[in-house]
């Protein structure tokens, strides 16, 4: 993460070199990413670059961590908006990272990222620190009543099953734009089934 000369300027300044990183990061593969370019679109020095972030593998982690942040504050606002309903939030989650990813270029962000593994395994959060920054940012505001099994344990398990949903049809339209309304359909259906099972008996599986 950067240094805390870095977080001590403000946030229009920590904005424009956000806003000139990512520019670059999507106009070049990884290995060319300049950040001779970078610096001058933000209006810093060299020096002052490097007392903000030691490399660039750091500065595609507080992009990353950027972009986090503000999916994080959609996530509250919007299960505010749900009442606490959690499946309604996962409702309105696709067409929110749709416009989200279109507004912010992260496809192409990823596009160029996803033939370099190793920068953008170093620069993701670890699964334990994702389930933990989960709990912090949801558990308390979701209406656990709604749920068969209220247990903090069950409500994980539903977040990690409703994210890899999510992700991997957000994957699917990056790559097949044109299928969009198949895509928004089958996210429905997959949440359908989540929230309500797909079995009507109540046999187990393996069960005579």
């Amino acid at each position: 993460m950067p240094s805390e000369r870095f977080m001590r300027l403000s946030g229009e300044k920590q904005t424009v070199i956000w806003k000139a990183a990512v520019e670059e990061f999507i106009a070049q593969p990884y290995e060319k990413v300049s950040i001779n370019k970078i610096i001058k679109q933000a209006g810093i020095s060299r020096g002052s670059f490097y007392t903000y972030f030691e490399d660039k593998r750091e500065l595609l982690a507080f992009i990353l961590w950027g972009t986090r942040q503000q999916w994080n504050q959609f996530c509250l606002e919007s299960i505010e908006k749900a009442g606490g309903d959690y499946f309604g939030l996962m409702s309105m989650l696709m067409d929110q990272a749709i416009d989200f990813c279109r507004h912010n270029n992260l496809f192409a962000l990823h596009k160029n990222l996803i033939m370099y593994p190793e920068p953008i395994m170093d620069s993701l959060p670890k699964q334990s620190d994702c389930e933990r920054e989960v709990k912090c940012l949801l558990l308390d505001k979701i209406d656990r009543t709604l749920f068969e099994d209220p247990s903090e344990e069950n409500i994980v398990q539903v977040f990690k099953l409703t994210a890899m949903v999510l992700v991997s049809c957000l994957s699917e339209f990056c790559l097949h734009p044109e299928q969009e309304e198949k895509l928004r359909e089958d996210y429905r259906r997959a949440l359908k089934i989540l929230r309500r099972g797909s079995y009507r008996g109540q046999k187990e599986a393996g069960a005579a």
